[in-house]
């Protein structure tokens, strides 16, 4: 009579035996994967995960390209402590109405159903305001 086959797999480095169906089913994913790594080398396809090291993984190599730059943001700070510098100089009346049409979104047409004056004025005025701020950033 033939003998009984015993089917065995390593698993976290000791023989553990196993049935013949999951040791067959075992072989043949590792060929699967064996056979994929041997194509994507003839391709070249390369991973990221080959660069890695003990500090770092290789995926941390990869820019992110939805983040800001940190040039940029240093830049929008710069540039944004220099407009508030510039907002400081103008006189209070100045002030109020840039800060209500900028920081607090009112319209024009609100403005001048809140102060009584002409919408007209208010856009003069808001423009005059801009070109003497565009002069002080330009300095």
């Amino acid at each position: 009579m033939a003998e009984k086959k015993e089917y065995r797999i390593k698993v976290q480095g000791q023989l553990v035996p196993v049935s013949e169906e999951v040791y067959f089913t075992y072989h043949r994913m590792k060929r699967r994967e064996t056979y994929l790594e041997e194509r994507d080398t003839a391709n070249g396809v390369f991973y990221y995960s080959a660069m890695d090291t003990a500090e770092t993984t290789g995926e941390d190599g990869i820019p992110d390209l939805v983040s800001p730059r940190v040039e940029d943001v240093v830049m929008d700070k710069l540039i944004t402590e220099e407009l508030h510098r510039c907002l400081a100089q103008l006189s209070k009346e100045e002030q109020a109405l840039i800060f209500a049409l900028y920081f607090q979104g009112k319209s024009q047409s609100e403005l001048e159903r809140e102060t009584g004056i002409k919408q007209q004025t208010i856009s003069y005025r808001e423009r005059q305001i801009r070109l003497k701020l565009k002069k002080m950033i330009e300095k």
